[in-house]
């Protein structure tokens, strides 16, 4: 049941778009590479809205994003597959001999651009993707860490600036201490005060009501 017709020429020349009705596609299965077809968009539900025919007679419903996906998988797609030019940067070793004897220096040089072999197959290209996102995911933690890092160095300098962190746990509990009796001295104060506020404001109200029953020439009952 393998099928190893190439599909891809079949979209180019009648400018067929991946998903579109008549757009053609390989996919693998047990058996091997089988050539598929979209003959209908149906309008569903879900994202499986691409009624896809199989070369052997076999149906089946496909997502776009599913689709897209397949045809970057496709061993006859050569559009989708990457170019790659690496630019390498290597330290070369020159011998210079002297008087006293041989002697090594070493040179930055660069090279020239390295070519990277375009995978050819499906398994190349499956191995490249494996590679590249291992690649990716691997800076994307370093990235991370470095960042966790940063933030845990800025959080162990503001709790190094909090008050008390150079006293022991004995300083501080004296510190508290001194704090609570400086606390009930002011309450003390302030209750002090305000008795002594309080009677001033009693012999001010006297005072007042003697004047005024004096200027009105009212006597006080």
């Amino acid at each position: 049941r393998n099928n190893n017709q190439d599909s891809t020429n079949n979209n180019i020349n009648n400018n067929i778009e991946i998903g579109d009705v008549g757009y053609e596609f390989q996919k693998q299965f047990d058996a091997g590479w089988y050539t598929g077809k979209v003959t209908q968009i149906i309008p569903v539900g879900n994202e499986k809205d691409r009624r896809c025919v199989y070369n052997d007679g076999d149906i089946e419903d496909l997502s776009l994003e599913e689709l897209h996906r397949l045809a970057k998988l496709d061993p006859n797609n050569n559009v989708t597959k990457p170019k790659i030019s690496i630019k390498l940067k290597v330290k070369q070793t020159t011998a210079q001999d002297n008087e006293d004897g041989a002697t090594t220096k070493e040179e930055d040089s660069t090279t020239a651009p390295k070519k990277v072999r375009i995978p050819l197959t499906q398994e190349e290209y499956t191995k490249f993707l494996i590679d590249s996102e291992h690649q990716r995911d691997t800076q994307t933690t370093q990235h991370l860490a470095q960042q966790i890092l940063h933030k845990s160095a800025e959080v162990d300098n503001l709790v190094a600036r909090l008050p008390g962190m150079d006293r022991t746990r004995d300083m501080q509990m004296k510190r508290i201490e001194e704090l609570l009796e400086r606390n009930q001295q002011v309450a003390k104060e302030l209750e002090e005060a305000h008795a002594v506020a309080k009677k001033k404001l009693e012999e001010v109200r006297k005072v007042l009501g003697e004047t005024t029953c004096l200027a009105l020439g009212v006597e006080e009952e």
